[in-house]
């Protein structure tokens, strides 16, 4: 395993053992223009008979060559257009590291209607190539409030991260995500809805977007029973992610209120689930909107410090976007918004799940969800069954499959040399009510 996670960029031919169809496979999956052809590609993989232990290598070492080398890359320095320079689209600005296999910290600018540039993140952040990360700041393509929480935003800061990769030797452990203001609110945002990417998020002066009463600002003087909740699909999947929270209670621009919302439910869950959520709450009073008052160098520190753990035995993923298929060794095609999954091994080799779901107004909840679990040697002994239950009903005890599916989807879309998986199995879990995590009776019952 090793060996095929650092062969990134080199030669080596494929073994003589390798299946030739599923290198083809391989091959026609780099080829594929676009995710639709991707996905068929994968499709057609996944009716493969399971692949001998022998042919694991050399198809990973085929995947990993060829995804260091198929893909955008980036400019190593100064200001450039990931998108578009013609049109200037995707805007974003470099401080490269010195470091061999160094980190990759993503600052994000703060701003608004009209407000906001990648300029004023980089003079901010750009000192972290001093904590041996390279530093990326982007510009959100449309300049309107919470920019960093909507869609096209999302998918450009992944972008980038999968071009860095390409383009330096990036330790795929040590990824971070900063920002102030607007830019807190992206590192909330971004980094609890992809928690398996990062090791540290950063949001000063920021916050996960609030449900608030109709009529009703995020605002200093807004009573804290105005407020609703926060946004899905973040809180949860803190589990391993570790977060440094600087906000100022006299923040007339952006309120303290969901940040000590968010803060009272990581605290709940940590006594819910102990060893997990760590976070680091400055909670302070004075500097307004301002940046904290001995700048961001102790905040880097505090990060530098933290690694992403890459196979955690314990996974809480609640979904937003279809197209975010994959959290840690969960996997699903297509969930919709306001799904809640979570897996545990609590013995060697068996994995209790649950599955619940938010109602929705015009959604019917479907009384089971699908869930695939992703495989590696470094979660479970494949010469032993893998057991999965969930409470007394058990969904899965067999053998588990190494697939060409499970090669195609770790190691193409994700070109991860530290996090792959070659094998699978998918279960049927039947629905739970929903239950905020933070209010479960207890850590395995997912909502009930």
């Amino acid at each position: 395993h090793e060996k095929a996670a650092r062969i990134a960029g080199s030669k080596l031919p494929a073994g003589e053992s390798a299946s030739k169809d599923a290198l083809a496979i391989c091959d026609e999956w780099m080829a594929a223009p676009d995710d639709a052809t991707k996905l068929a590609v994968e499709a057609k993989a996944a009716t493969l008979p399971p692949l001998p232990p022998a042919d694991v290598a050399a198809i990973s070492e085929r995947l990993f060559v060829r995804a260091a080398k198929t893909g955008p890359k980036l400019k190593k320095s100064g200001t450039n257009y990931f998108y578009d320079e013609k049109s200037k689209k995707g805007l974003y600005m470099v401080a490269p590291s010195a470091k061999k296999r160094g980190g990759l910290l993503i600052s994000m600018h703060g701003g608004g209607e009209n407000q906001g540039d990648a300029g004023g993140a980089h003079g901010v952040w750009a000192t972290a190539t001093g904590n041996g990360m390279t530093v990326i700041s982007p510009e959100v393509m449309t300049k309107v409030g919470s920019a960093w929480n909507e869609e096209p935003e999302e998918r450009m800061v992944l972008e980038l991260i999968e071009a860095a990769k390409r383009t330096w030797d990036i330790d795929t452990n040590r990824i971070y995500l900063a920002g102030h203001s607007m830019g807190g609110d992206g590192s909330w945002m971004i980094g609890g809805r992809n928690a398996d990417l990062f090791a540290g998020c950063a949001p000063l002066a920021g916050s996960v977007m609030p449900y608030m009463k109709a009529g009703v600002k995020n605002k200093r003087a807004t009573p804290v029973s105005s407020y609703e909740g926060l946004m899905e699909g973040v809180i949860p999947n803190l589990m391993h992610l570790h977060y440094y929270i600087c906000h100022s209670a006299d923040d007339e621009n952006e309120a303290i209120h969901p940040d000590d919302i968010a803060t009272g439910y990581l605290k709940r869950l940590q006594t819910l689930f102990p060893g997990r959520y760590d976070f680091h709450y400055e909670r302070v009073n004075g500097i307004g909107h301002a940046l904290p008052t001995g700048g961001v160098k102790p905040i880097l520190e505090w990060l530098a410090k933290k690694e992403r753990t890459t196979y955690p035995p314990e996974v809480v993923w609640e979904t937003w976007w279809k197209w975010k298929r994959q959290m840690y060794w969960l996997h699903h095609p297509g969930p919709a918004d306001s799904w809640r999954f979570h897996a545990k091994i609590v013995e060697p080799n068996h994995v209790e799940v649950s599955a619940t779901t938010k109602p929705v107004a015009g959604r019917d909840a479907p009384k089971t969800l699908e869930l695939t679990l992703l495989a590696s040697p470094k979660l479970f002994d494949f010469d032993k069954p893998l057991r999965v239950t969930c409470g007394n009903d058990v969904l899965f005890d067999g053998p588990i499959p190494r697939t060409l599916w499970s090669l195609l989807v770790s190691i193409g879309r994700r070109n991860d040399p530290a996090q792959w998986f070659e094998g699978h199995v998918t279960v049927t879990i039947p629905r739970k009510p929903w239950n905020d995590l933070w209010d479960a009776a207890s850590p395995s019952s997912g909502g009930r």
